[in-house]
């Protein structure tokens, strides 16, 4: 099953991070930040907010962890529903694969100076998990603005290949 949870790839949603990396002035007048040659550099305090996701998931608390994650973003007002779902998909996937025991940060990829791909690894009880997360600069700050889970050992190993639309 390469897309365990479907619905955890359509939620948009921003995180707070304020300001570019390795800026010094006020998000609003920071412009989008230069990409990274190596492209593992990940603003900190995304960094901060998805470790704070995936440690409140291993203490079991799900729904602190999305709130966590979301925090501030409009979903939580807008579209409360999505966030209800991921929270119950989340639930019947941690069920299946046992408590979450830890999660550490694989890579970090760019594609151009605004969108990173974000990949942990999380060990559960049963059998590990490849959590994505994907960061957008935009409206002065890092956002988090899609996600999902992947349960396909052979992931961890092979390398990406691009799906085509054909």
């Amino acid at each position: 099953m390469k897309r365990l949870l479907p619905a955890l790839a359509l939620i948009l949603l921003p995180s707070l991070a304020p300001a570019a990396p390795g800026s010094k002035t006020p998000a609003k007048a920071t412009p989008a930040p230069a990409a990274d040659s190596a492209s593992s550099d990940l603003d900190a305090a995304v960094k901060a907010r998805i470790d704070a996701f995936f440690t409140h998931l291993q203490k079991g608390n799900v729904e602190d962890g999305y709130g966590r994650l979301f925090e501030g973003a409009s979903m939580a007002k807008d579209q409360p529903e999505l966030l209800t779902d991921l929270v119950d998909n989340t639930t019947k996937v941690l069920q299946k694969c046992g408590k979450v025991e830890s999660a550490s940060l694989l890579r970090v990829r760019s594609a151009g100076k605004t969108l990173k791909e974000v990949v942990y690894i999380v060990n559960c009880q049963k059998r590990p998990l490849r959590w994505k997360l994907y960061a957008y600069y935009g409206e002065g700050r890092w956002q988090i603005i899609d996600t999902n889970v992947d349960l396909e050992l052979g992931s961890f190993f092979e390398p990406e290949k691009p799906s085509r639309g054909n």
